[in-house]
């Protein structure tokens, strides 16, 4: 039986099957026998996209007219910002995608609530990267104030859940939420308000955000707004050789002994 749940959503752009492979094998070397103790589930939302967006690159291709250079660097902000362009425009719009990204989350905590022996009091840790701290932010709002996925209106099937299911779902066993390249200040930076989900309800829960001063995409998070004020802004030096002077440390946080080396201790103690 497993006593911590870890939880991992991956950012934007094409999603690269076994994006997580670096953070789980780092924590596993780290922590030792005490790894096997933690209930490992990767969300996936970016399956929720891609089929779209190959269809439209092609069509996009395919079109003797149009004049466009610069194809792989067009393709990756096609599929990087559209992700989080749609994921947003859906909660407003057709709330059908935003819906099944929740589904997605809803799905991994379901299978490590299982893997928990079906105790909704034990920890959990969810560790986002770029959009991902978006995608879970928005969950832990919606938790909050029962809309989408939490609202009877919007499905009515969460009813059905038992009341321990509920609890784990909205999240009230959650110690420790690990952002990394977070870019959440793109997505409100221009309102005048700018709130944080309400964590008043969450037993000693802690944030740590860890960003890189050459991540354009990664950003502190404290000065969002006072509700802010639960998070601990790290900066840090993400990546190798190559990456970690540039923009490109955006893709370097999850094998980064920075942000490993705190994880597992956490984890550790939860256990």
């Amino acid at each position: 039986m497993k006593e911590v749940a870890l939880i991992t959503l991956h950012g934007m752009g094409a999603f690269k099957q076994g994006y997580e492979e670096d953070l789980q094998e780092k924590l596993a070397k780290r922590m030792g026998d005490a790894w096997h103790k933690v209930s490992f589930q990767v969300v996936d939302y970016y399956s929720l996209t891609h089929n779209n967006q190959e269809q439209l690159w092609k069509k996009i291709k395919s079109e003797p007219n149009n004049d466009i250079d610069w194809h792989g660097l067009r393709q990756w902000f096609l599929y990087s910002f559209s992700d989080a362009a749609s994921l947003e425009h859906s909660a407003h719009r057709d709330i059908n995608l935003y819906l099944d990204t929740q589904y997605a989350i809803r799905d991994c905590l379901m299978t490590a609530l299982n893997e928990l022996g079906n105790d909704p009091t034990k920890p959990v840790v969810i560790v986002a990267q770029s959009l991902g701290c978006q995608v879970i932010s928005n969950y832990l709002w919606d938790a909050g104030h029962d809309k989408y996925f939490f609202s009877l209106e919007k499905n009515p099937s969460f009813n059905s859940y038992t009341e321990n299911e509920k609890a784990f779902l909205k999240l009230h066993s959650l110690r420790n939420l690990v952002t990394t390249g977070c870019n959440i200040p793109l997505f409100n930076g221009g309102f005048a308000q700018r709130k944080c989900f309400d964590a008043n309800h969450l037993h000693e829960f802690k944030w740590d955000n860890y960003y890189d001063a050459d991540d354009v995409l990664g950003w502190p998070l404290r000065q969002l707004d006072d509700s802010y004020h639960i998070v601990h802004d790290h900066a840090i030096n993400a990546g190798k050789l190559l990456t970690s002077w540039n923009p490109a440390s955006h893709g370097g946080y999850w094998s980064d002994n920075d942000v490993i080396k705190p994880l597992a201790n956490s984890l550790i103690q939860l256990l």
